[in-house]
Order: C-alpha cells, then structure tokens, then sequence
C-alpha cells in the first residue's frame, strides 16, 4: 500500500515551522508519497543514508537540467555519480582539506572583527545578514580572486538563487528572478575566468584554470563549479550562522552555557545543524524500480531524503525536539552524508565557530528582532534581521 501526505511544502506556514509536518510524514509512514511535491519523501535516519549514501546504483543526483538547475550549465559534482563525479570532486578536494581550510583562520578572524566594529564603536543594534554573515561572502570571493567591489553582488546572485530553489517547482516569478541571476552570475565568470587566464592571479579560480589547461575540467565545469562554490559558500553558509544565532537567542540557557564555556561553540553549531538544520531536503532520482521503507519505488521517482526531519529522528537521539549543547555527539545530516558531502564543510565550520565565538565573547546577552525567513523551503534560514547588542569592551 502506498503511503501518501500533500503537503506544499513551499507554503509559508511549513518554511516558518516545518517541523509539525515532519512529525506528519514520519507518523504516515517510512516512506511517503506527496503528489504536490513530486516525490517521495524520506524522513528517517537509517532510510536517509540509505539514499544518501548510494553511489547512484538505485539512488542518483539529480543531473544537470535547465529546468531544475538552470544555474549550472555544465555537470557539477552535486549533479553527476560514478566517476565522473569522482574526477570533478577529485579536482577540487585537495583546495579544501583541514590543513588548506586552516591556513585561512586568520583572514576569518580578521573578516570577524572588522565585521563586528559596529558594536566595539558603540552602536547597539546591527543588521544582522548585511552586517554579520557577510563573513562567507568575503571568503569565498577572495579565494576566487573576486575583486572587492564585486562582493555585495555575488552575495546578491547567492541569495537569488538559493533563496528561490525549489528544484523545478518555482512558480513563473521565481524562476524569472533566478534565471536574471544567473545568466548574470555566468557572464561575469566568463569575464573573470579570462582575466584569470590572461594575469594568473594567485587563487583558487586560477588553480581551476589550471586543471582546464591540464585536461582534469573544460571551462564550462569550470565556471559551473565556481557557481557551486559560491552558492553553497555563502548563503547555505550564511544561514548555518544565523540559523546558530536565531537558536541560541531563543534558547538563553544553552546561550549562556556556551558563553561559560566557548570550546562548546563548535559542538552548538552541530547541536544546531542538527536540530533544525539549514538543508531540509536533498533530492534524488531512483535509477531503477527498488523497495526502500516498505514503499516501491519506480525508476524515475524523485525522491527527498528529509534530512532535517532525520536530525529529529527519535530513533537516533533521545527527546531530540529538544537543543542541547552538551549533547552526545553524533553524526548529523547537516553538510550531506556519503559521497555527495559538502566539500566546504571544513571551511563552513570554520567561519561559523570563529563568528559565534567573537560575536559570544563581545555580545553575549544579544537579542534579534524583525527576523525574517525566505521564501526558501529547502535552504531554510533568515535572510533578513536585526541584532541588538550591548558589546563589551
């Protein structure tokens, strides 16, 4: 028997609070039809690594489609398997290990405090997307060699995407609006991949320039993976920060637990992830007729491995509706799982602690207001808000 919910998950009552409806999904059955999605729909754990982790033998990425991801155009390392997604992960991977990320520590602390100034200058109420999370922006850019005056528009293409993804189910508007950023994010790549060609500067586009010339990438994969990187390095990044702030404001105890104890800020920003998540759902396609959840799937099926619903998974953590920094650690859906997770995890967490960590130490009784959430169902986060701070000196 198949087990079914429709629900519009784009509805802006279940991008304000999607987590009843999981509870829904997960009550209805392991695996759930929704007709107004399209898919299946995957909330628990173990079922989501089930898809999560497949090389693409019963489970695939969802393959580059203009009327999908009209974004890329070429193959990226979230739209291919096997081994093509091996070589364009491969290219890439050794750009962004812990020793890499590391090496950029610095420049984050320095990004932070210069960010923070307002507050050492005494004003007391910042924005917080404009002012704070601009953290990712700026390093993902000067790792591309993006010059600085650039900034505010690539964080403005980012946004525009992400923030209207709904993997094909955009209505006319939405599309218009995102495929405006895109074709603009693409022609300014196409101009920055030839100054890189011609001056060689010494950053991360020059070294996937590099790989073109090598034979590893052609140019198309080139500036489609520089989309990549830019989209989930700055907005999915930008929300994971204030998704953590908006939760420890609402939750002072556990605030005041890390303010006591800052080593506790990179096991928050897990709890966090954990907890509500920034990605709530992550697309795939079924490459064959295959039972998962006691639900047959037929090839083609999409099917959405729910994994902020699975950070909820009382099969896996005890009470989880609950935040708890000090809980066990365990692994969480937050950047992905198997062969698809996120390349810049190292570098997101990076930026998340050191923020949290400096905005903690000089505001640690903050308080939010007028925070507002995106249209965005599957990268689900503030895009608008306002922090209001007594800093110590």
């Amino acid at each position: 028997m198949r087990r079914q919910l429709d629900v519009n998950v784009m509805d802006p009552s279940v991008v304000e609070d999607p987590f009843p409806f999981y509870e829904e999904v997960r009550s209805t059955g392991r695996v759930v039809w929704n007709s107004s999605l399209g898919g299946w729909m995957v909330p628990g754990f173990d079922d989501c690594s089930t898809v999560l982790t497949d090389h693409g033998a019963h489970f695939a990425a969802v393959p580059t489609n203009p009327e999908v991801l009209p974004w890329f155009e070429a193959p990226t390392m979230i739209s291919v398997d096997g081994s093509t997604h091996r070589r364009l992960r491969g290219c890439l991977s050794p750009l962004f290990t812990r020793s890499s990320v590391a090496r950029w520590e610095q420049r984050v602390r320095v990004v932070v405090d210069k960010l923070l100034e307002p507050l050492l200058d005494g004003h007391e109420s910042f924005d917080l997307i404009a002012d704070f999370t601009m953290i990712p922006t700026v390093i993902v850019a000067e790792m591309l060699g993006v010059p600085a005056e650039r900034h505010g528009d690539f964080r403005r293409w980012s946004n525009t995407i992400v923030s209207n993804l709904s993997w094909g189910h955009e209505d006319a508007s939405a599309r218009a609006t995102l495929l405006r950023a895109a074709t603009d994010l693409n022609i300014y790549l196409r101009e920055e991949i030839q100054r890189h060609r011609r001056d060689r500067p010494d950053d991360l586009l020059t070294a996937m320039v590099q790989m073109a010339e090598a034979g590893e990438m052609d140019e198309e994969e080139v500036r489609a993976a520089a989309v990549l990187l830019l989209i989930a390095g700055y907005d999915t990044t930008a929300k994971v920060l204030s998704n953590t702030l908006v939760a420890l404001e609402r939750h002072p105890d556990q605030r005041r637990v890390v303010v006591d104890d800052p080593t506790l800020v990179p096991a928050a920003i897990e709890e966090v992830l954990r907890w509500c998540g920034t990605v709530q759902a992550v697309p795939r396609v079924a490459t064959n007729d295959v039972s998962l959840g006691g639900s047959d799937l037929a090839a083609g099926d999409m099917v959405y491995a729910f994994v902020a619903a699975a950070g909820r998974d009382p099969a896996r953590w005890s009470d989880p509706a609950r935040l708890d920094v000090k809980r066990e650690a365990k692994a969480n859906y937050g950047f992905g799982w198997g062969p698809h997770l996120c390349l810049g995890a190292p570098l997101a967490r990076l930026e998340s602690a050191v923020a949290i960590e400096q905005l903690l130490l000089r505001a640690p009784e903050y308080r939010l207001h007028d925070i507002e959430l995106g249209p965005s169902f599957f990268v689900r986060g503030p895009e608008r808000g306002l922090l209001d701070a007594r800093a110590r000196a």
